[in-house]
């Protein structure tokens, strides 16, 4: 063996003692092991949780099923809710079949909007295509774009509720 294969094998020896000391920890306890009898065993080790007791098992597939087809069938619904209101809404707020209405909150949001626009309205800006949505309806693919965006949404609203449920428990 040379000189620099003995510093070596020293250096590794010394290392070796200084991990044999060495703590691994887990959330629970504290384990000693010696490095040398792990790279013997050249295995990965995992705490041993086989004395530990689940606090909050976790809730059973059937109800957590039901709770995402619950989820669906809200979406679906806040699709159709939000579809079915939406000609109710933009007539109360005075965008009618006739055109807006005057004195109407569509009436003073065309007024900012042609103030902002040097005088007229902007093709395609929000108050044309409320107009357009109030004077003809939605059609088909406005109701699919809105029916489908308020069924996400709903669905997003429905999983927040149960995140935020279940940290409380």
């Amino acid at each position: 063996m040379t000189d620099r294969a003995k510093e070596e094998e020293e250096k590794r020896k010394l290392r070796l003692h200084r991990a044999q000391a060495a703590v691994m920890c887990d959330k629970k306890r504290e384990k000693v092991y010696k490095l040398s009898e792990l790279r013997r065993a050249q295995v990965i080790l995992e705490p041993d949780d086989s004395d530990s007791k689940e606090e909050n098992p976790p809730p059973e597939s059937s109800s957590k099923g039901s709770w995402t087809l619950a989820k669906i069938g809200l979406s679906v619904l806040g699709g159709v809710v939000v579809v079915a209101a939406t000609p109710v809404v933009l007539g109360a707020v005075g965008f009618a079949s006739g055109g807006i209405a005057a004195g109407s909150l569509a009436a003073q949001l065309m007024s900012a909007a042609a103030v902002a626009n040097g005088g007229t309205v902007a093709a395609g800006s929000a108050v044309a295509v409320l107009q357009s949505v109030g004077a003809a309806g939605l059609g088909l693919t406005g109701a699919a774009t809105v029916g489908t965006t308020a069924a996400g949404a709903t669905f997003l609203g429905t999983t927040a509720v149960e995140k935020l449920t279940e940290k409380d428990k």
